[in-house]
């Protein structure tokens, strides 16, 4: 995959066959949609000295551990021989196959987005931060000034004085990796150019069209 707002937009996933592994409990999570970001857009223009910037965090689903470890089996001739020699992998192979128990989230399980959004909560609670409760992946401050929107590892951040901002930012790098967009330039794909002077938003997607035209022709 090619992801441009990522430090190495050049993306290549290990995943998992989620539609071949069973999980008993509730997978749905709740995340912002559309409207609610574009509402987010529209409050910060519409609040005095307020911002917009972007947070994204590194290996969000894969810092999270699993509450009860899967397994899966990748086949051994897929693997490079240096990996084979390091791991040993030729003394554990059956029937052309490696097997692997999978202690933290990977991508493909069904799992992994309701975990680790589990583990966020549990988090950020204690530092004042609560998810809205009638507006799925909308979250506030009990105190300060921020709000911010969450899809998936994207934090579309509005705030009313940079101090606010650098605290969730705090709160944040003590658990995980971040990437900062304090021109809050792009979101979730979606190229933002604010004019907070004239208070006023211009939102594209620079080549969609394209895309979408060549992906019709194959």
């Amino acid at each position: 995959d090619f992801r441009p707002q990522k430090e190495d937009p050049y993306r290549i996933r290990i995943t998992a066959g989620g539609n071949l592994l069973t999980y008993k409990g509730n997978v749905s999570t709740r995340t912002a949609d559309l409207s609610t970001s574009k509402l987010l857009w529209n409050s910060v223009l519409s609040t005095k000295d307020a911002k917009f910037m972007g947070i994204d965090v590194k290996s969000f689903y894969l810092c999270t551990r699993m509450e009860r470890y899967k397994y899966m089996k990748m086949p051994l001739s897929i693997f490079p021989d240096h990996i084979k020699e390091q791991y040993n992998m030729e003394a554990n192979v059956h029937n052309g196959y490696v097997y692997l128990e999978i202690r933290q989230a990977i991508y493909g399980l069904p799992q992994g987005g309701i975990l680790a959004n589990k583990l966020l909560r549990r988090r950020l609670a204690p530092e004042g931060y609560y998810e809205v409760a009638h507006t799925p992946g909308l979250w506030r401050h009990v105190t300060r000034p921020v709000q911010f929107t969450l899809v998936v590892d994207d934090f579309g951040v509005k705030y009313v004085g940079k101090e606010h901002a650098d605290h969730l930012i705090r709160v944040l790098k003590k658990h995980y990796k971040l990437s900062l967009d304090w021109k809050g330039s792009l979101y979730c794909g979606i190229t933002l150019n604010w004019n907070y002077d004239e208070r006023y938003l211009d939102i594209s997607m620079p080549g969609y069209i394209a895309k979408m035209l060549k992906r019709f022709k194959h």
